[in-house]
């Protein structure tokens, strides 16, 4: 089944939060708890009023992980500190250094500005939960890994390498309790219109490789990063397999593309403007920019290389 607008409880203790273009998940048992995903800066303000409408006691959030170091997954740690003071925020190694480099924040703050006046604009947020403290420094106090664990009251969640969609990506599984925390290593799923615009920006074949390992594992709910959440083992199974068909047709296309005489300025502002269409959270070349990454890796993993650009018309 999929599941929508948050709060919403997905099983014992574990609910999800946020809104529905960035959920966050909370996960407590006995008095501990852990909070997956760092949202985007209004997401704060956004948890706040949840966590004190549920009753939830802020006192048991010790951990909040960072499933990846991309802007509207971290921007709202700085507001979760003072949330949760007790709470450390681990990440992998990766995500650690790119959380340090002030050249990768002030980006972040410039995307996390855009996005909460998109937020604003489609009334998804309210103006009360426009972020009021601007993220000048994000620090991780725990780095995890690949076969790490963390244990929350009596559950433990696997940590899982997954990149493809980053470098930094990391997955969680909970074998006991059938829970799947895996963000963005299966894109960006629009429930709606059944569809996903693939995100492996950093490798194509590490994204399928790690979609379909996170595929083979046992689970009852799937926690994605956007726009809804998955429950049961037969639907989070089809979830899977439209992720990773749709992932394969996607690479299919720019290749055939490619081959046909296509340069990849084409291709990606062609794809660009598709999945813009769809989604328009940020401008339109935000969108083409990010597809370019994507016809790079696609050529790249057929070992195609990257063509000559056309040039625009007063370019050279």
């Amino acid at each position: 089944m999929i599941v929508r607008n948050p709060p919403v409880e997905l099983s014992a203790g574990l609910w999800m939060l946020g809104t529905n273009e960035y959920p966050l998940y909370l996960f407590q048992d006995e008095a501990d708890a852990i909070l997956f995903e760092g949202g985007t800066g209004a997401m704060g303000p956004v948890l706040a009023g949840q966590i004190a409408t549920l009753g939830i006691d802020r006192g048991a959030v010790r951990q909040i992980v960072v499933t990846h170091a991309h802007p509207d997954h971290v921007m709202a740690l700085p507001m979760l500190r003072e949330l949760f003071g007790s709470a450390g925020v681990a990440a992998s190694s990766v995500a650690a250094a790119t959380l340090s480099s002030d050249k990768a924040l002030a980006f972040f703050r410039k995307v996390d500005e855009a996005l909460t006046a998109s937020l604003l604009k489609m009334e998804a947020i309210k103006e009360s939960h426009r972020p009021t403290a601007s993220a000048e420094r994000i620090t991780v106090d725990r780095v995890i890994g690949e076969g790490e664990t963390l244990v929350v009251g009596r559950a433990t969640f696997n940590v899982l390498a997954t990149p493809g969609h980053s470098d930094c990506s990391l997955s969680f599984h909970a074998p006991a309790r059938g829970i799947l925390v895996i963000s963005d290593a299966t894109g960006y799923y629009m429930p709606d219109r059944k569809l996903w615009w693939p995100n492996y920006f950093s490798g194509y074949g590490a994204y399928v490789e790690s979609m379909r390992r996170l595929s083979a594992l046992s689970a009852e709910v799937l926690c994605l990063s956007h726009n809804a959440a998955v429950t049961g083992a037969a639907d989070v199974a089809a979830c899977f397999r439209g992720a990773i068909a749709a992932t394969e047709a996607y690479h299919g296309r720019i290749v055939a593309e490619a081959r046909a005489g296509k340069d990849s300025r084409q291709i990606a502002e062609a794809l660009g403007a598709e999945i813009y269409e769809k989604v328009n959270l940020l401008p339109l070349d935000f969108f083409q920019k990010n597809c370019g990454l994507l016809v790079k890796q696609s050529l790249a993993h057929e070992g195609l290389g990257a063509d000559r650009q056309a040039a625009r018309p007063g370019e050279k």
